[in-house]
C-alpha cells in the first residue's frame, strides 16, 4: 500500500474467511499434570532471579511452594490524592507539590522524591520556600509549619491568631509576612519561630477609609530592590510601606470617574467607581507597580509620585478616562475574569512581560487561558514622560493568547525561574506551571506559549498528572534490548537539578520491567520501571494529538507495546488506533533544512476525518528533531465505534483490534494492509456481542502435529475464539476460523495465558518461536483464560482441563516464573499464575491443574476503579494501579541465592549547602539620589527581632546564613548559571548604624528632590529622539540654560 509491493496482489482484505462449523464442543474433562525443572542453561531466555528488597507484607503459605513467594515493594510512582498547591526554588532548583492527603512532595533530578505527611488534618493552602533551605507550609486552619530540607523534619509549628489571607517571602531573609482577615500584618520569624513584635496595622482603615468595613490585606509584596519597603493592598487602597521608618510613603486609590468605562465587568459607569483590588506587584526595577481590580481593571502607577500612568484590560486601554454620554459599549458579560497576574523578565530586568491568566466568569464555560503580554524594553525612568509611558503601557510590542483547552478551571500558576530566585520568582523563566482544579498540571514553555507535555521534564510521580492517565499497564521487556533502545535517548532536559539520589537497591534481572500510561491529551509514555537505576531519559513518549492533527476525543484507552519487536499500538476514545515503531526518523531534519518542503508536508497532515481509506501513512507525521525513536506509521480509522482489544503480535507481523459493535480485524504491518475483517456475533455460540481480549500464541491446534500462529480472542460472555494464522506461497497471510470454546462464567475475559505441556513455559507468540514454524515443530499445551470470576485452564478440542473460581472479582492475571533449587542444588524455573483479586488479595496458581499454593495480600490497598489498571509479570512483579495518580510495583517471588538486601535504603538528599543564593538585586543610582535607605538584611534583622533577638535552635539557620551571597562577586552557582542583576556602587562614607540610617532618610530626600528633578528635565532636552516626552518645565529650564 505504502511504497510496498507485499501485499498489492490481495484481492479482497475484507473477505470474511472460512471456519469449520462442524467442530463441536467436547465434555470438560479433569486433568492433572505436573510439569518438570527446567535448568539455567536452557534455551529460554524467560528466566529471571527475583530480587531481594524489604518485604512489606507476608503471605500466607498454602503448600510447600509457598517458600517462593515473598510479597514485597519494588517503587511507587505518583502521588496520593491530587495537588492542590505548588512551589519552586530556584536556587536549589526543587519543586513541592502538595496534596489534598496532606502530602508534600519534594522533587529533584533524576526521579528524586521525598515525601512527607502533615498531621494538622486542614487542607494545605500555600507553599512557600525560605533562604533554600526551609519550606514553609499554610494549611486551612491558619497554622504555619516550617520544614527543613536539610533534615527533612518538621522544625516548627505556628498558630495564627486571626484567618491568614496572604503570604509573603524573601530568598534572602528569614521573616515571612502574614497578611490577615482582620487587615493587620504580623511577621513570623522563620528561623526561631517567633513573631516580630512590629506589627502593621489596617492601614486602610486607619488612614484612608475609616467609615468602610474591615478589609483583609489582599496582598503583599516586598520591594524587589529595597528590602525594607513591602507594598500592600486592601480592597480599596494600596500603599507602600516603610519598615524602616514604620510609615506609609506612597498611596494607590483606583477612581473610576462617571462615564469611564472601567474593566470588563465594570457596572454603573454612569457613577462613580472604586473596584477592588485583588492583587498588586512590582515591576521588576521598583518604580512601577501594578494593582489588578475585580473588574478586570490592570492599573499601572509611578510609585514614588502614586500617579495613575495607564489603566487598561487585556484588550482594550485608557479605560479609566471618562466618555461622555455613552454607557458601557463592551458586551464582556462572558469575559473570562483575570485571577493572577505575574510581572517576570529577562536575564536583564529592564526588559519584561505580564503573564496574565483567566478564567471563566460563568458556569459551564471553558473559556480560559494565559495571555503573555511582550512590553520589551523598560523605556528610562528620567527622561520618559507620563504620556510616553502610558503608550508603553497600552500598546506592548506582541501579546500572545495562549488558550487551555480543559474541561476543569485553572487554578494557580507558577514561573519556572532561571537566572534567580528574585524578582517574585520570575528572573528569566523556563517554563510556566499551570495547575487546575482538578489537579492536573500543565507545562507551558516561556515566552512562546506552547503547551507541552513532555515527560522528561518533570519526574516520573508528576507524569500521571500531566495530563491525566486513562490507562495504564506493564511488560516484560528483554534486558538487553531494552536498554539498547535507551540508550540512545540521550538528551537530558529536566527542568529539576537539585538533590542527590539516595543509594538503592540495584535488580540484576534478565526482564526488564516497562511501564506503559495513556493520558486524557492523546499521550503515550514508555517508562522504565527499575526502581533503583532509573534515569530521567528513560521514557518515551508519542502524542496523538500531533499526529491526528486533533484537539479533542484524544483520550487514550488502550495501549499494546511488543517489547520484542518494540511496536507500539495505541487506540483513542473515538476508535482511532495509531501504530509506532522505534527506528530512524528518517523525516529528522533538526536544523530545518527542509523547510521549504513543510508546506507540501502539510497538505498531508489534515485530520483523518478527510480520509476514505481505513489505513492511511502516517510516516510523514514524525517530529522533525528527534533522530531515532517511536515512530508514527500507519493510522487505522475504520469508523466502527470504541475499541475493545488492542494487541500486537509481538512478531512483526500482525496487530489485531476488536471494535465495540463487534468487528474484529487483523492488521498486517508489512503493507499495511487489512488481512481479515469478521463479525464475532457470527462466530460464537453464546451471543457474544465484541471482543474484550486478543493474544497470539504459537502452538499445537488440537490434534495437528505441527503449531500455528493462534490469534486467541476472548468475548464479553466469556467464550474463547480460536483463529489460526496461515501463510500462503505468495508471502501474505490468511485467517482461518478454527474453534470456539464456551466458558462457565458470562463475565467478560480478561486475560489469555497459553503454556507448553512439556516445559510450563510461555506459548506466546516471539522472534524465536516464529523462525522455528519452518521445523514443523509441535508444541502442545494449554490456553489458561481468566474471566472476571474466574481462572479456567483448557485445551483446545478437549474443552476445561481444570479451573478455579474467586469470590471477589478479578483485578488481573498472568504467567510469572518463579526460580527454584532442586536437591541438587540446580537452579530451576517453576511455572505459576499469579491472580491479584479487586480486594487486594493475591493467589499463585499451578499449572495447569490451578492448585492455589500461597495467598498473599498487595502492600498497597486497592482501588476497585482502577483495579483492572494492573498487570502480572513475567518475572513475579505485579504493577497496580492504586489511585488516580498513584501506581505501585511490587514482587510476589523470591531468590534464595539473591544476597541480602539493605534493610533501609538510602533517602535521597535535596539541600545542597554548596549552592549560593545569589546577591539581592538594589535600587539604581538615581533611586539612591531620591534618598532610598540602603537596608542590608542584618539590618532587617535588628529591626524586625530587635537588639536581643534570641540566637536559631537550628543548624540549618548558620548553614543558609553561609549560603548568602553579601557581595556581588560572592555569587557562586553551577557552571553556566547566568549572573544575578547587579547593584550600583557609590562611595556614601556614611554610618553603617542603623540608627543614622533613619534620621538620614528624609534628609537626604528632601535637599536631593530638586536635584532630580532638574536631572530629569535636562536629560529630556538634549536626549536624541525624547521631545516628545518633555514636559513644559523642562523645556522653559533648558531654553534658559542655552540662552534661547
Amino acid at each position: 500500500m505504502f511504497k510496498s509491493n507485499k501485499l498489492k496482489k490481495v484481492s479482497n482484505p475484507f473477505k470474511t474467511s472460512s471456519r469449520d462449523k462442524g467442530n463441536e464442543q467436547p465434555k470438560e474433562e479433569s486433568h492433572s499434570f505436573s510439569f518438570p525443572f527446567k535448568s539455567s542453561g536452557s534455551k529460554s531466555s524467560d528466566a529471571n532471579p527475583s530480587e531481594s528488597v524489604p518485604t512489606s507484607k507476608k503471605s500466607t503459605h498454602t503448600s510447600g511452594d509457598s517458600k517462593l513467594f515473598d510479597i514485597r515493594p519494588i517503587s511507587v510512582s505518583g502521588l496520593t490524592g491530587k495537588i492542590i498547591c505548588m512551589a519552586y526554588d530556584c536556587t536549589q532548583s526543587l519543586l513541592a507539590v502538595a496534596t489534598d492527603a496532606l502530602e508534600i512532595h519534594l522533587f529533584g533530578q533524576k526521579q528524586i522524591d521525598v515525601t512527607m505527611t502533615l498531621t494538622t488534618g486542614a487542607p494545605i493552602i500555600d507553599l512557600e520556600f525560605v533562604k533554600g533551605i526551609y519550606l514553609v507550609v499554610v494549611d486551612a486552619k491558619d497554622t504555619v509549619t516550617v520544614i527543613s530540607l536539610l533534615s527533612k523534619r518538621v522544625l516548627a509549628t505556628f498558630f495564627s491568631p486571626s484567618r491568614i489571607t496572604c503570604i509573603e517571602t524573601d530568598p534572602s531573609v528569614d521573616w515571612l509576612l502574614l497578611g490577615l482577615q482582620s487587615g493587620s500584618i504580623m511577621i513570623y520569624d522563620v528561623d526561631r519561630n517567633q513573631v516580630s513584635d512590629v506589627k502593621i496595622e489596617n492601614l486602610q482603615k486607619s488612614y484612608f477609609f475609616p467609615k468602610n468595613k474591615l478589609s483583609p490585606v489582599v496582598s503583599i509584596s516586598w520591594n524587589p530592590r529595597d528590602i525594607g519597603t513591602i507594598l500592600i493592598s486592601y480592597e480599596q487602597v494600596t500603599v507602600t510601606y516603610s519598615l524602616v521608618s514604620g510609615e506609609v510613603i506612597q498611596h494607590f486609590i483606583y477612581e473610576l470617574p462617571p462615564y469611564a468605562p472601567g474593566g470588563d465587568f465594570s457596572t454603573g459607569v454612569e457613577r462613580a467607581r472604586t473596584p477592588k483590588i485583588i492583587q498588586s506587584l512590582y515591576h521588576p526595577n521598583s518604580l512601577h507597580m501594578l494593582t489588578v481590580h475585580e473588574d478586570n481593571s490592570m492599573v499601572f502607577w509611578d510609585v514614588n509620585t502614586g500617579k495613575l500612568i495607564q489603566a487598561r484590560t487585556l484588550f482594550d486601554y485608557n479605560i479609566h478616562l471618562t466618555q461622555d454620554g455613552s454607557e458601557n459599549p463592551k458586551s464582556t458579560a462572558h469575559a473570562p475574569r483575570i485571577y493572577k497576574v505575574v510581572w517576570v523578565c529577562q536575564k536583564n530586568p529592564e526588559y519584561t512581560y505580564l503573564v496574565v491568566a483567566t478564567k471563566p466568569s460563568v458556569p459551564n464555560d471553558t473559556t480560559q487561558g494565559i495571555t503573555i503580554l511582550d512590553l520589551g524594553g523598560t523605556p528610562l525612568y528620567s527622561v520618559t514622560s507620563y504620556d510616553a509611558m502610558a503608550k508603553y503601557y497600552a500598546h506592548p510590542k506582541q501579546e500572545k493568547l495562549c488558550p487551555l483547552d480543559r474541561q476543569t478551571q485553572c487554578k494557580d500558576f507558577i514561573p519556572i525561574a532561571k537566572s534567580s530566585p528574585y524578582f517574585a520568582g520570575g528572573h528569566n523563566p523556563t517554563c510556566l506551571l499551570i495547575l487546575s482544579e482538578d489537579g492536573e498540571i500543565e507545562t507551558m514553555l516561556f515566552p512562546s506559549g506552547i503547551i507541552t507535555s513532555k515527560a522528561s521534564l518533570l519526574p516520573q510521580s508528576l507524569s500521571w498528572a500531566r495530563s491525566k492517565t486513562t490507562v495504564c499497564s506493564a511488560v516484560s521487556a528483554p534486558n538487553k534490548l531494552w536498554l539498547g533502545m535507551v540508550s540512545s535517548n540521550t538528551k537530558y532536559d529536566s527542568i529539576l537539578q537539585g538533590g542527590v539520589a539516595g543509594k538503592k537497591d540495584l535488580r540484576v534481572q534478565n526482564i526488564r520491567t516497562v511501564l506503559l500510561s495513556g493520558h486524557k491529551n492523546g499521550s503515550v509514555r514508555v517508562w522504565d520501571g527499575a526502581a533503583g537505576d532509573l534515569d530521567d531519559n528513560s521514557v518515551f513518549e508519542v502524542n496523538l494529538a500531533r499526529i491526528l492533527n486533533r484537539a479533542d476525543q484524544l483520550s487514550i484507552e488502550h495501549i499494546s507495546f511488543a517489547p520484542d519487536t518494540l511496536e507500539l499500538a495505541a487506540a483513542t476514545e473515538n476508535g482511532d488506533v495509531m501504530l509506532f515503531k522505534y527506528e530512524v526518523n528518517q523525516y529528522f531534519d533538526l536544523q530545518r533544512k527542509n523547510a521549504t518542503s513543510d508546506l507540501d508536508l502539510n497538505f498531508s497532515r489534515f485530520s483523518l476525518d478527510g480520509f476514505k481509506d481505513p489505513v492511511i501513512d502516517v510516516r510523514d507525521r514524525s517530529p522533525y528533531n528527534i533522530r531515532q525513536g517511536l515512530m508514527p506509521s500507519t493510522a487505522v480509522h475504520l469508523k466502527k465505534g470504541k475499541v475493545t482489544a488492542l494487541e500486537n503480535s509481538n512478531i512483526w507481523l500482525c496487530l489485531s483490534i476488536a471494535y465495540q459493535d463487534g468487528t474484529l480485524v487483523l492488521l498486517d504491518r508489512r503493507g499495511p494492509a487489512i488481512i481479515y475483517m469478521d463479525q464475532v456475533r457470527s462466530l460464537t455460540k453464546q451471543q457474544s456481542q465484541y471482543v474484550t481480549c486478543i493474544s497470539f500464541a504459537i502452538m499445537q491446534n488440537g490434534e495437528e502435529q505441527y503449531s500455528s500462529i493462534l490469534m486467541l480472542c476472548g468475548t464479553n460472555t466469556g467464550e474463547l475464539i480460536v483463529n489460526k494464522v496461515l501463510p500462503e506461497q505468495t508471502g501474505r497471510f490468511h485467517v482461518q476460523y478454527g474453534d470456539v470454546i464456551k466458558g462457565n462464567d458470562k463475565g467478560p475475559v480478561l486475560k489469555i495465558e497459553s503454556i507448553a505441556k512439556e516445559t510450563g513455559y510461555s506459548c506466546d507468540a516471539s522472534v524465536i518461536k516464529m523462525q522455528d514454524l519452518a521445523k514443523g515443530i509441535a508444541i502442545p499445551g494449554f490456553i489458561i483464560v481468566t474471566s472476571d470470576s474466574d481462572v479456567r485452564a483448557v485445551k483446545i478440542g478437549k474443552g476445561k482441563v481444570a479451573s478455579k473460581s474467586f469470590k471477589y472479582p478479578v483485578a488481573c492475571s498472568g504467567l510469572s516464573y518463579v526460580v527454584a533449587y532442586n536437591a541438587k542444588k540446580e537452579r530451576k524455573l517453576m511455572s505459576y499464575i499469579m491472580v491479584l483479586l479487586a480486594t487486594g488479595d493475591i493467589r499463585a496458581l499451578s499449572v495447569p491443574d490451578l492448585k492455589e499454593v500461597m495467598s498473599g495480600h498487595s502492600p498497597t490497598p486497592l482501588n476497585s476503579k482502577f483495579a483492572r489498571d494492573s498487570a502480572v509479570l513475567k518475572n513475579g512483579d505485579m504493577f497496580s494501579r492504586t489511585s488516580e495518580y498513584k501506581t505501585v510495583l511490587f514482587s510476589t517471588v523470591i531468590d534464595p541465592n539473591s544476597p541480602q538486601h539493605q534493610t533501609q535504603p538510602e533517602v535521597d538528599s535535596l539541600y545542597n549547602q554548596h549552592l549560593r543564593i545569589p546577591y539581592r538585586p538594589q535600587v539604581n543610582s538615581l533611586q539612591w539620589a531620591r534618598g532610598t535607605i540602603m537596608c542590608t538584611t542584618d539590618q532587617l534583622d535588628e529591626l524586625l527581632g530587635g537588639p536581643r533577638r534570641e540566637p536559631s535552635k537550628y543548624k540549618e539557620s548558620e548553614i543558609a546564613k553561609g549560603t548568602l551571597s553579601l557581595k556581588p562577586s560572592e555569587d557562586s552557582k553551577p557552571p553556566g548559571t547566568p549572573q544575578p542583576y547587579k547593584r550600583a556602587s557609590r562611595n556614601s562614607g556614611r554610618s553603617s548604624s542603623y540608627g543614622m540610617m533613619k534620621s538620614v532618610s528624609r534628609a537626604v530626600e528632601t535637599k536631593l528632590d530638586n536635584l532630580e528633578d532638574q536631572f530629569n528635565d535636562y536629560a529630556s532636552a538634549v536626549g536624541q529622539g525624547m521631545n516628545d516626552a518633555m514636559e513644559e518645565t523642562g523645556k522653559d529650564f533648558v531654553k534658559g540654560s542655552f540662552g534661547f
